[in-house]
Order: C-alpha cells, then sequence, then structure tokens
C-alpha cells in the first residue's frame, strides 16, 4: 500500500503500528484526531517528504528508500538518528539491564550466570555509550556544518579551521556494527542459560534484546547507506566549489 501525505495519520498508525518510532523520534506527539500526515507534518515542522520515505519504508521492508534519502536534506536524518540515541540510551538500555538485573535476584539462577551477562551488557553500554558519544560530539555536527557550508549559513574558512583534518572517512575508521553483540548476547541466552522459573521475565528479556537487535540493524542501515554516502556527496560538492574559488 503506498502511503500518502492526504492520508490521515491515526489510520498509517493503525496501517503498522512499528511507524511509532517514526511518529517518536520525529517528537511528534499524539493526539492526531482526524489529522492528515501533511497537516501533522506541517504543525510541527517535519519534512514531510522525509516522513513518508521512512514511514513507507517500514511498512515496505523490501523497498530501502536509499536514493531519495541521499537526496534529501541531512538535517532530518541527523535529527532522526539523534533521537535514536537517546531512545536506546534512555529508554531501551535501561530496560535490558533491569531484567537481567531481576533475573539476578532469582534463587534458581544459577551461580553467577546473570552476574556474567550483566558485566557482558556493562561493558557493551559502554562501548555503545562512547560510540554515540562520538557521533554525537563529532560526526553529527560535522555533517551539519557541511550542509550549512554549502547552504552559506557558514563562511568556508571557518568550516575549514574547525575540521581542518576530519573527513568522513576518520569515522569509518572505528565504525562498527553495534548490533553484533546484541544478537550475541541473545545467542548465549538461548544457548547456554537453564531459564529460570521466572519464564516471563527470561522470555521478555529475549524479546527486548531482539527488539534492541533488530532496532540497531535499521539504524546501522541508514547510517552507513544513506548518512555517510550523503556526507560523502557534500564533501565533494564542496571540494568541487573551492576548487572554483
Amino acid at each position: 500500500m503506498r502511503i500518502h501525505a492526504d492520508m490521515k495519520m491515526a489510520d498509517l498508525v493503525h496501517l503498522n503500528f512499528e511507524v511509532l518510532a517514526v511518529v517518536q523520534r520525529l517528537q511528534i506527539p499524539f493526539g492526531f484526531k482526524d489529522k492528515t500526515i501533511s497537516d501533522v507534518c506541517r504543525e510541527h515542522s517535519i519534512n514531510v517528504d522525509f516522513f513518508l520515505q521512512l514511514v513507507q519504508w517500514f511498512n515496505e521492508r523490501e523497498n530501502f528508500p536509499q536514493e531519495q534519502l541521499i537526496q534529501g536534506d541531512a538535517q532530518w536524518l541527523v535529527r532522526y538518528l539523534h533521537h535514536t540515541h537517546q531512545c536506546y540510551l534512555n529508554y531501551q538500555i535501561p530496560r535490558i539491564e533491569k531484567e537481567i538485573e531481576f533475573l539476578e535476584q532469582l534463587p534458581d539462577m544459577p551461580d553467577h550466570s546473570a552476574r556474567l551477562m550483566l558485566e557482558f551488557f556493562r561493558e557493551y553500554i559502554r562501548e555503545f555509550t562512547e560510540h554515540i558519544e562520538d557521533e554525537e560530539n563529532t560526526t553529527f555536527p560535522y555533517i551539519l556544518a557541511l550542509g550549512n557550508t554549502l547552504s552559506g549559513n557558514m563562511d568556508l574558512e571557518t568550516f575549514r579551521k574547525r575540521y581542518k583534518t576530519y573527513t568522513i572517512d576518520k569515522y569509518l575508521e572505528h565504525h562498527s556494527d553495534l548490533e553484533e553483540k546484541v544478537f550475541d548476547l541473545q545467542s548465549i541466552l538461548l544457548r547456554h542459560l537453564p531459564p529460570p522459573s521466572s519464564n516471563c521475565h527470561f522470555t521478555n528479556l529475549l524479546l527486548e534484546i531482539n527488539r534492541l537487535g533488530n532496532d540497531l540493524k535499521d539504524h546501522t542501515l541508514l547510517e552507513e547507506n544513506v548518512l555517510i554516502p550523503k556526507a560523502r556527496q557534500m564533501e565533494l560538492e564542496l571540494n568541487q566549489r573551492s576548487a572554483n574559488q
């Protein structure tokens, strides 16, 4: 089904509840009433084309809108990825940690099993936080500065001074697929840990880990197939402009 701007926002959510992730990460509040997607996006200053590209992908996973997203304004993707980071750090990861801590307190949990899981997961949180801090403090501001320089909102000299040794390839040197360790933890739980009597908590932990891992796969896809090519495209355009001056 093709999603269009004149479709009612509430009908879109009923069509596929997965699109709530897009709604939340673009900070669109609920209470849509009978407003269309176009109405809601205009009311909250959201680029409607960007919104439609994302929700169409969420609804038809086989159709990733790579070229359309690359041709769009990078600030919208950076904004979306930034709020995704906040969702991970403030909600999804703490939920998983609490589930592991609960299992640790159960009397029939095998000795040290939950503690080892916690150590594994906390090491992952440390690595994950460092990865996000690098993107938030360096990569995202760099990409926004590229866009501002190309649009004339930042002068070229200021940009060159601020990022004289940085390119998107610097980011790639230490960029890693964060979902791999999440699925490693899921595999350890499924293969090697005898489930405790509180099987509901154990199952919920597996579901939360799987949800985070799948979300991170989407996140990595957007970074590697849209954000990085977009940054390279802007770098090339900026270098061409500099050469012609």
